[in-house]
């Protein structure tokens, strides 16, 4: 009877052990979906509070109850939704009506916690409100590094239109020396166009490095500051070959016909990279003086070149057009006559591989 009522017991007990198992998770993933819908449910509530705040700005009793009731992921969480896609002035009215609020305060604190990845939050967190207090323990953090810090706190401060901040990157170019090329150019960027005359001013003074140098003249470039336009010449003809072609880049963008001779000159640099950045800005800038330069490089050992050269040819009017026609109907080169017909007509013409198969492996 011991051994029928033990082989009777074990199956209920392992039954039993493994309903209250399952049990338990269900009442743990049910608490876990109730405390996701009340999180959603407070954050929903507090960009409708912040929405109606922007509406009007005397109505701030209905925020501070909100802001009562919720989390600081929820509130950060709801402010970045908010204020990344008001104008600028409100984003001042919001900031000043949010200045003191406890969650801010948290943050700051964050700013000397132990993980460099949490004081990185913290300052792009900070970035979302304009505070003084807020700035100073921004620009410390900066100042302190390491990297990844130094760029969230940058960042933040770019938001604060904060120009010391500014000019200290620009004399401390060590601080971001191992941040990839697009972070160091969006940074600079985020200073806005007022940082404009200030990047040139640095870039006439000189830098101490060339990442740096470069990363200011895409910014010069994409702004399009034309007072920029003269150093922007002088890095075009010499130099490092990257600082050159951003230089040739950025005199494209900035559409200066000024600047035609020295894309000219830049059309016969040796790095294929300048000449076919040069051909393009060339296009851009609508040099007409450049038709016979350019035509002669669509036989430019480099695809880029050419490419770049035939369609600065098509965009410069009935000349270049006519100039493009020449080259298809009378050049010796075959991949000159390739690239003008595919500027006029769309597609490939294939004559270089049909009239010379070993020309195909052209160094490009």
């Amino acid at each position: 009877m011991t051994s029928l009522a033990w082989n009777l017991t074990l199956p209920l007990v392992i039954v039993t052990v493994l309903a209250t198992i399952a049990l338990a998770g269900y009442i743990v993933g049910a608490s876990a979906r109730r405390d996701r819908r009340r999180l959603r449910r407070q954050g929903a509530a507090l960009q409708q509070a912040l929405a109606g705040f922007l509406a009007d700005e005397s109505e701030m009793a209905p925020l501070r109850n909100v802001m009562a009731r919720v989390t600081s992921g929820c509130f950060w969480t709801a402010l970045e939704t908010t204020s990344l896609r008001v104008r600028y002035v409100r984003w001042l009215k919001l900031s000043r009506a949010l200045e003191s609020n406890p969650f801010s305060r948290q943050e700051r604190r964050a700013l000397r916690d132990e993980s460099p990845w949490r004081r990185a939050l913290a300052a792009r967190r900070l970035g979302l409100i304009r505070s003084e207090r807020s700035r100073r323990a921004l620009r410390k953090a900066m100042r302190r590094g390491p990297e990844v810090v130094t760029l969230a706190a940058a960042a933040a401060l770019a938001r604060y239109r904060d120009r010391g901040a500014l000019r200290w990157l620009l004399e401390h170019p060590a601080s971001l020396a191992h941040r990839p090329a697009p972070a160091l150019i969006g940074v600079l960027r985020a200073f806005g166009p007022a940082a404009l005359p200030e990047l040139a001013a640095a870039l006439d003074a000189g830098l101490d490095s060339l990442r740096l140098e470069r990363a200011v003249i895409e910014v010069l470039g994409v702004g399009r500051y034309r007072p920029a336009r003269a150093a922007l010449e002088i890095r075009a003809a010499s130099g490092d070959a990257d600082l050159r072609v951003a230089a040739v880049r950025a005199l494209g963008r900035i559409q200066a016909i000024e600047s035609g001779m020295a894309l000219l000159g830049a059309l016969e640099d040796e790095a294929w990279q300048v000449r076919a950045q040069a051909a393009r800005a060339l296009g851009e800038i609508r040099a007409t003086v450049a038709i016979p330069t350019l035509a002669t490089r669509l036989g430019d050992p480099s695809w880029w070149v050419r490419h770049h050269s035939a369609y600065a040819l098509r965009a410069l009017g009935h000349e270049g057009q006519a100039a493009l026609r020449r080259v298809a109907a009378s050049s010796d080169d075959p991949y000159a006559r390739d690239m003008a017909n595919e500027a006029m007509q769309g597609g490939f013409q294939f004559s270089a591989d049909r009239d010379d198969p070993e020309r195909r492996a052209r160094p490009a």
